[in-house]
């Protein structure tokens, strides 16, 4: 008699031992706090990731789950493991348990497009740079609207970060030149640097208005 095909794997079995596999990965040993984590990991990309999720969103989510049940070594472990988060793992601790629009913006937090950074003349430590020349963009994308539009959706939901300190900060802006096209190829340069930190600027006092803050965060062109 012919055996019978196995049945599939269930979806919800194959989230699971993917996550498990990172977990090994990461070196995290498991106990019961451990499996229940895989468990909601699994449940929650099985919900919003139905098109697959990038490893590096998901050790992000790992860090994150380890600091809401307060396994912040564990959470540090995680950190450590991936660029370039480790470079700022005390910020990214406090961020991942304070953050409640976290999900909008994990896909720019793990490809490190918006990080925490550092600046010895800050009076806080609200730094935040955001690099362009790791932000992905289609060639349909590359035009001055689709840009503008672009950098206006990455200031709105980057102002949280300044609300505590009633918009006293700092804002760096790294990679600038890649927003450019090359005149001498034929094509049209996408926008001018100089306009671009002024229209910065100008969703920052918008923000300002709209948040009621004190000040608007300074703003540093990291290329220079």
């Amino acid at each position: 008699m012919r055996s019978l095909p196995s049945a599939p794997l269930k979806r919800q079995d194959v989230w699971q031992m993917h996550v498990q596999e990172i977990f090994v990965s990461l070196g995290i040993e498991s106990d019961d706090l451990t499996e229940h984590i895989v468990k909601s990991l699994s449940l929650y990309c099985r919900t919003f990731c139905s098109r697959g999720v990038q490893r590096s969103d998901m050790v992000l989510l790992i860090a994150r789950a380890f600091c809401t049940v307060n396994r912040r070594e564990s959470a540090e472990q995680v950190l450590e493991s991936i660029e370039p988060h480790r470079r700022h793992v005390s910020r990214w601790l406090e961020i991942l348990s304070e953050l409640h629009h976290f999900p909008l913006l994990l896909p720019y937090f793990s490809a490190g497009v918006i990080r925490p950074a550092g600046w010895a003349g800050a009076q806080v430590d609200r730094m935040w740079t955001l690099d362009f020349g790791r932000l992905r963009m289609s060639d349909a994308d590359r035009h001055e609207i689709m840009l503008y539009h672009a950098v206006r959706s990455l200031i709105e939901q980057m102002a949280v970060f300044w609300d505590t300190t009633s918009g006293e900060g700092v804002l760096g802006l790294k990679g600038l030149a890649s927003l450019h096209i090359d005149e001498t190829v034929g094509r049209h340069t996408l926008t001018d640097r100089d306009d671009l930190l002024e229209y910065v600027a100008a969703l920052l006092m918008q923000q300002q208005e709209s948040r009621t803050w004190k000040t608007v965060p300074e703003i540093l062109n990291l290329d220079l």
